[in-house]
């Protein structure tokens, strides 16, 4: 922990706010630790939580096809040589990015859920493909369950972290934007943490799927929307936004950053460093 501590105080780049929470007391801060800052991607976690919870109520089956939560309208935008292989994919293929061939993001102010289901996508390439677009499309059929998925994240964060009134991005059609533009505080991220560890030991149900490796990447594993490395649940944002949720420990260790390139070392200290005396 010395390590961390140190580097992070004298050479660690960018670094607004550090928290290290060890058996649910915090022995550590660094910074800032309540201004909310942009978590970037780290808002496809909140999202998994949102997923989980109308998953445990049976309002959502992640193994069903995902075009089945789709209205319609929605459907019509799919285009009709891609649609049978559309309607295969089941939500938990969007959850793992296992979807070929979306661009990173949905472009211009307008017509996103337009891009997401008109995209020329390689359904049958089950392969993990980082983008904004799996994520923009769980959002959508959680904002067709909920009737309103950003009041559903509000309320949910409160219920479960004690986040009061948080801020969210919304798409022009006027929905949660579940891939990105969310902003939390380093404190508010450590008890989202602290929440997902008291998850993180069970054997059946949503966590216990995605908290589990479901797909190779480059770097390591995914689960559903979370990252998994040295037995670490990682929530993760591109610059250096990060909660780092170890159960073996018991501890949780969240940091967010301001510049726009992010800290490999001081990551790589935050899951690797060890509690031991």
């Amino acid at each position: 922990m010395d390590k961390l501590i140190k580097y992070a105080e004298n050479q660690a780049k960018d670094l607004h706010s550090l928290i290290i929470n060890i058996d649910g007391r915090r022995v550590y801060s660094f910074g800032d630790t309540d201004e909310r800052r942009d978590i970037y991607s780290a808002t496809k976690s909140i999202l998994s939580i949102a997923v989980g919870e109308l998953y445990e109520s049976d309002r959502l089956d992640i193994d069903s096809p995902l075009h089945e939560y789709l209205t319609d309208a929605q459907r019509r935008l799919i285009p009709e040589n891609k649609r049978a292989d559309f309607e295969c994919l089941p939500v938990t293929r969007f959850l793992t990015m296992s979807v070929g061939g979306y661009p990173f993001r949905p472009e211009g102010e307008s017509g996103w859920l337009s891009q997401a289901l008109g995209a020329d996508a390689d359904y049958k390439n089950a392969q993990f493909s980082y983008s904004n677009f799996p994520a923009l499309l769980v959002g959508a059929v959680c904002e067709n369950i909920t009737g309103g998925l950003a009041g559903y994240i509000k309320d949910m964060l409160y219920r479960t972290a004690d986040i009061k009134n948080a801020d969210v991005k919304l798409t022009p059609e006027g929905y949660f934007y579940g891939a990105s533009g969310m902003k939390l505080s380093c404190a508010e991220l450590e008890r989202t943490g602290l929440y997902l560890l008291r998850h993180a030991d069970e054997k059946s149900g949503y966590y216990a799927h995605a908290f589990s490796p479901q797909i190779k990447t480059d770097s390591g594993s995914y689960g559903y929307y979370f990252w998994l490395e040295n037995g670490c649940i990682c929530i993760s944002g591109k610059w250096g936004q990060k909660c780092i949720i170890s159960p073996e420990d018991n501890r949780v260790i969240c940091y967010l950053s301001t510049g726009q390139k992010a800290d490999e070392k001081l990551y790589q200290l935050a899951v690797e460093v060890s509690f031991a005396p």
